[in-house]
């Protein structure tokens, strides 16, 4: 049977281990610190607490956010796990529940915005936008040779692994796709 990991930082933090190598940016990965930070705080609020449940202190919280946002830090603290067998590299040996679900980009409601488009969730928590995925994450993930992104709800500490496929298409010298050529639309066009 597999026992749970011990509480450390990414846990006190509902953060997966692979956060930094989600291929996230490292704006990305500062907001997204952050949120969790504020979001483990509200929920350990000491007046949130009711006498049966159990607490991570402010002191915990805030040593997480420090460790996990300064390199070095992190570095150590996963080096740590690692040698306890509970760091990023065990996560096959380990079921590590971190609240992420994995989803088809097509499982999505897409709506075509103005300047660029965006697919949505709704989240458990009540956020009907919740999972929030812009047309330039996508870009950004598949430009740097990935096929999913990773996007924490905006109101709660659930995370979405959203897996698409990248489309390339034919294109002849003169740089029409053979549907061009026929005066179809393209396929990515027709979405």
């Amino acid at each position: 049977m597999d026992t749970p990991p011990p509480r450390n930082h990414y846990t006190t933090l509902s953060l997966p281990p692979s956060l930094f190598s989600s291929g996230l940016t490292p704006e990305e990965i500062k907001q997204t610190l952050k949120k969790s930070y504020r979001r483990a705080l509200l929920a350990h609020h000491p007046d949130k607490l009711t006498a049966s449940s159990t607490s991570v202190t402010i002191d915990e919280i805030t040593l997480a956010y420090t460790t996990l946002s300064t390199p070095s830090l992190r570095q150590a603290h996963d080096l740590s796990l690692s040698s306890s067998g509970y760091g990023p590299a065990a996560l096959g040996r380990h079921k590590l529940q971190t609240g992420i679900e994995t989803i088809d980009l097509d499982d999505l409601t897409h709506h075509e915005g103005e300047e660029e488009d965006e697919w949505y969730k709704p989240c458990r928590c009540g956020n009907p936008k919740g999972f929030l995925v812009h047309e330039s994450d996508l870009e950004e993930a598949a430009n740097g040779g990935l096929e999913e992104v990773v996007v924490g709800c905006q109101d709660c500490s659930l995370w979405l692994r959203v897996v698409f496929g990248v489309v390339v298409q034919d294109q002849d010298q003169e740089g029409e796709t053979p549907e061009q050529k026929k005066g179809e639309t393209p396929a990515a066009e027709r979405r």
